[in-house]
Formats: structure tokens, C-alpha cells, sequence
């Protein structure tokens, strides 16, 4: 089964983003696996972004929801303490 490549541009474009700048960025900084396409030797790298990759990315920023936690109850006065004072 092949698995389907798609452009930083495209990627972008799924994510609802301007600009494919963040997506290159998460591949200079390692956080997206894609693979350099372009001739040995080319100035600039074309990458591409195979959709595991990106479901995988995806899923290593999902957000998760903060714990929810108890609230603190009043203390109950003590009931056995004798006042000297």
C-alpha cells in the first residue's frame, strides 16, 4: 500500500494555515518527519510529508484537557478544645 506524500504547502493548506512556515520549521526543528526530494546538490530541499508522519505529528500536539481537580473544603471547628484564656 503507498502511502501519500504531500507538500508542505498542502499540509498547510489542511491545517488551515496562511502560510506552510511553521510546518518547515517542525521539520527544520525535527518535530515532523519528511523526506528531501529535490536533485543531489539542489540549493533549496523540497519536502515532502508522508500522511502517517503527519497523523503521528498531529498527534503528538494534541491537546489535553486539564485535570479536574477537588475543591478544598472548610475545615470543621474543633469541638473538644477548652479555652484557658
Amino acid at each position: 500500500m503507498a502511502s501519500a506524500y504531500l507538500s508542505p504547502r498542502a499540509v498547510a493548506d489542511r491545517l488551515g494555515l496562511a502560510k506552510p512556515d511553521s510546518i518547515l520549521a517542525a521539520i527544520h526543528a525535527g518535530e515532523l518527519d519528511a523526506v528531501d526530494v529535490s536533485r543531489p546538490g539542489a540549493k533549496r530541499a523540497t519536502w515532502r510529508i508522508a500522511q502517517s508522519a503527519l497523523d503521528k505529528f498531529l498527534e503528538s500536539r494534541r491537546a489535553v484537557p486539564t485535570p479536574k481537580f477537588n475543591r478544598r473544603t472548610r475545615r470543621k471547628p474543633l469541638t473538644d478544645v477548652v479555652e484557658y484564656f
